[in-house]
């Protein structure tokens, strides 16, 4: 008996028995699950409710309710166009407060604020208590008359007293933004004293304090909202900018680490601590600071600053490798060109760097220390006929540009042509800056061309002994000048400190005859 109730069961439920719907049944089955789905999607936030929507309104195209949701969808998604076609729904029938503030919303995004207002005002009269649209109605007031929209908000603070503390700080940021400091912090003071407790007003407040230069009582402020734990990483790096200006340095430092372990990626704080790690000598720490920033893969300056830290750590190769990385991902930029172009002329990668320098200077043209360190790659790469052509163009524009005559001038010497130049512009150099221990060099070497040995070793010998040590160039060119004037001596002394980095100190140094 029970198997045949079981069976009865299951054949009342089966399809084969079941009562079939009728066509406006099954239209209205379509229409309550396909809404269902848009629901569904506009509350998970998923990027195609508005499509979603478009779905159900074809299953109902005079729905009045079904536009509004649409005009409302394609606002929060920013996308205003898409409710042109839908914003006709505020001219069927009744409207509803919720209608007027939606069409107010459109019309605001559409830019046509007079509209806008008179629909804020239709909602309101509909429900004058709806504070959510009153909040909206007195942003858009801001913008347009801001003395109309402090009139509101102060009738609102009549009506709610529980809510004056919120609407003396909302006032108070409306006259920040309009950039009125007195009006802004009169405001801020009320809604202290209506409530100690709120952050938002002591933050309003200490911001204003901050544009008014009074960096005590913004600290003061900020210090207050840390002992009430609303502290974060945008008030702590400003309160360790106020430390940073008494050059408090450990007590900048600490807000600044407080402000880092708020937000790791926090922008401020690690520029500073950056700063402050290099002011350490702690290049390293400095380094990580720059890499944990939020914008590091966007700011060009943070990966040049790596570059010069891993170059005080002495990773040459860290550091050109940086660059390069730099060069591909900044492309166009041209201080990483620039000083990718010089790490590779550190590196003697003479072809790559005048690769580097001549695509720069075809947008660049006017960047006359490009131009330089393009005309002194040139001149290594021995193409002396386009390094003068450059170092024409930078006198041309500058005649008495020193470095320019005296790479001009050296190189000349070095070839042993127009001497008579070489002199001219060396003589120029040394007007502009008669003390810089380079260009007395390419005095020296342009005599010594000319024969003048004596004159050429009385100026070398003039040149500080660290600046021979730490300049091979200038010690080959003493032990050179020596060596002809048969100091022997005199020119294994300064041979020894260049004959490992220049091939023709090498050269003039196995010439030597035994020590004695």
């Amino acid at each position: 008996m029970r198997k045949f109730v079981l069976l009865a069961a299951l054949l009342a439920v089966s399809p084969a028995f079941a009562l079939s719907l009728n066509p406006e049944s099954k239209q209205e089955a379509r229409l309550f699950n396909q809404f269902l789905k848009s629901v569904y999607a506009q509350r998970s936030e998923d990027p195609h409710a508005f499509d979603e929507l478009e779905k159900t309104l074809a299953l109902h195209p005079d729905s009045k309710y079904l536009k509004r949701l649409l005009v409302s969808q394609a606002l929060a998604d920013g996308t205003p166009a898409r409710a042109d076609a839908y914003a006709d729904f505020i001219s069927q029938g009744k409207n509803e407060a919720e209608d007027w503030m939606v069409y107010a919303a459109y019309q605001w995004k559409k830019g046509r604020l007079e509209e806008a207002g008179e629909a804020y005002e239709k909602a309101l009269k509909l429900e004058p208590d709806n504070v959510r649209i009153l909040y909206q109605y007195v942003l858009l007031l801001s913008v347009t008359d801001l003395d109309q929209a402090v009139e509101k908000l102060l009738s609102l603070a009549q009506q709610y007293p529980s809510l004056t503390s919120d609407i003396y700080t909302e006032i108070g940021t409306l006259y920040k933004r309009a950039n009125q400091l007195d009006k802004a912090l009169s405001y801020y003071n009320k809604a202290v004293e209506a409530d100690p407790s709120n952050p938002q007003a002591r933050l309003g407040r200490g911001e204003v304090y901050e544009k008014k230069s009074q960096y005590f009582l913004m600290l003061h402020e900020f210090e207050e909202l840390e002992k009430m734990g609303y502290a974060n990483a945008g008030t702590l790096s400003r309160m360790a900018s106020v430390f940073l200006l008494v050059k408090d340095w450990p007590k900048a430092e600490a807000y600044f680490l407080k402000a880092k372990a708020d937000d790791n990626g926090d922008v401020p704080s690690a520029y500073f601590l950056a700063l402050l790690a290099e002011e350490k000598g702690d290049y390293s720490r400095a380094i990580g600071y720059l890499k944990d920033s939020a914008d590091y893969d966007r700011s060009s300056s943070k990966w040049l600053q790596v570059s010069f830290y891993l170059q005080r750590l002495n990773r040459p190769e860290e550091s050109l490798k940086n660059l390069e990385q730099a060069y591909k991902k900044f492309e166009g930029n041209v201080e990483i060109a620039y000083f990718y172009a010089l790490a590779l002329n550190e590196r003697k990668a003479y072809k790559k760097a005048a690769r580097v320098l001549g695509k720069l200077l075809e947008t660049n043209s006017t960047y006359d220390e490009a131009r330089l360190q393009y005309a002194f790659t040139l001149e290594s790469l021995k193409k002396y006929k386009q390094m003068d052509s450059q170092l024409e163009i930078l006198l041309e524009r500058n005649p008495n540009n020193a470095p320019a005559l005296n790479l001009y001038a050296y190189s000349l010497a070095q070839r042993g042509l127009r001497l008579d130049d070489a002199s001219e512009y060396i003589a120029r150099a040394l007007a502009v800056n008669p003390d810089d221990n380079s260009f007395i060099d390419t005095q020296a070497w342009v005599y010594f061309k000319r024969g003048n040995l004596q004159d050429a070793a009385e100026l070398l010998r003039s040149i500080p002994l660290e600046t021979l040590q730490a300049n091979a160039d200038i010690a080959y060119h003493l032990g050179a000048v020596l060596f002809e004037l048969g100091d022997m001596d005199g020119a294994r002394r300064y041979l020894e400190m260049s004959y490992k980095e220049i091939k023709e100190a090498e050269k003039l140094y196995r010439k030597l005859p035994p020590a004695k």
